[in-house]
């Protein structure tokens, strides 16, 4: 059976091999939802009807609401977090499409499947294939192609900007459209959005701002400061960082080949208490009945190929 590695799987694998053990053959899913993860769903499914052409801005943002309605609050708290987050992606789409420029486009939520090559020999592996989905491909007047990441981001742009050199899903990207086009490649245009944590304004503890004039409160100060909130910027490749690319995904097959051969999953301990702490942290400390309570097993393997990605 062939396997599907793809940037997120890869990713996950570097933080912990168990931890992407438990998500991609066991399918395993936290039952307490990620907020992070539904508003990035909802922002990229309504940029991906807007750059379609199937929706204007009003359709695009009824669109990315519509992926939120699964969700069903319990309490006024939980009532309230979604108001609130509702509030907030709509504002984040308006923001983008009113101010994202125009390209033309020639490819929109473009999924592929490749070979994974060899570098030095050229044989393909019989085990594993590369897949992933680019948000969109633009083609300019020159005829160069340049392809289009649609990011949210929880921390400030410009610290965002420092993780563009090493990261390797805009290398993955970059390798796979040279496969599959034959034109030249400009770069990748990433465009992000920062979101934020201003809440409706209060009053000895009530709230006494409507969701109406929070939201227009909110589009002021995207509007106000465009530059800290919104960017397109270009993240290039070379010829050398693409041969790195490749080699290190060659090595990322033979490791896998060495731990299905010796059966031994390690564990990444540094990275368990990271970003709040692993998701399966009660899996690994033995928490009694942990597995049936906090987890369900989910229809598919990959999320990030039926899903829209946060980043």
């Amino acid at each position: 059976m062939v396997e599907v590695l793809t940037h997120s799987r890869i990713a996950m694998r570097q933080t912990c091999p168990t931890k992407e053990w438990l998500w991609y053959v066991e399918r395993l899913r936290p039952r307490e939802f990620s907020w992070a993860l539904s508003i990035g769903t909802a922002w990229h499914t309504a940029l991906e009807v807007w750059q379609k052409g199937e929706a204007d801005e009003d359709g695009a943002v009824a669109a990315g609401l519509a992926t939120l309605d699964w969700i069903r609050p319990e309490s006024e708290e939980e009532q309230y977090k979604l108001d609130l987050e509702r509030a907030r992606v709509e504002v984040l789409i308006r923001v983008a499409i009113r101010h994202f420029q125009q390209r033309n486009l020639i490819a929109v939520e473009h999924q592929f499947e490749l070979p994974i090559c060899n570098p030095k020999t050229g044989r393909k592996s019989r085990k594993f294939i590369l897949s992933g989905k680019i948000d969109a491909i633009a083609e300019d007047e020159n005829g160069v192609l340049w392809i289009i990441e649609n990011k949210t981001v929880g921390t400030g742009l410009e610290t965002f900007r420092e993780t563009f050199g090493l990261n390797n899903q805009y290398s993955l990207y970059y390798y796979a459209v040279s496969q599959l086009y034959d034109k030249p490649i400009g770069g990748v245009i990433v465009r992000s959005i920062a979101k934020t944590r201003t809440e409706p304004k209060r009053k000895g503890g009530e709230i006494v701002e409507s969701w109406n004039a929070y939201k227009q409160r909110l589009w002021e100060m995207y509007e106000a400061d465009l530059d800290r909130y919104l960017a397109e910027d270009i993240v290039i490749r070379t010829p050398e960082q693409i041969k790195q690319f490749q080699e290190e995904l060659w090595m990322e097959t033979q490791e896998r080949l060495w731990q299905a051969k010796t059966g031994v999953v390690r564990h990444n301990l540094a990275s368990c208490n990271l970003y709040g702490g692993c998701p399966f942290k009660p899996l690994c400390l033995g928490v009694t009945d942990a597995r049936e309570t906090l987890y369900y097993t989910a229809s598919q393997s990959h999320d990030e190929l039926t899903l829209n990605e946060t980043a």
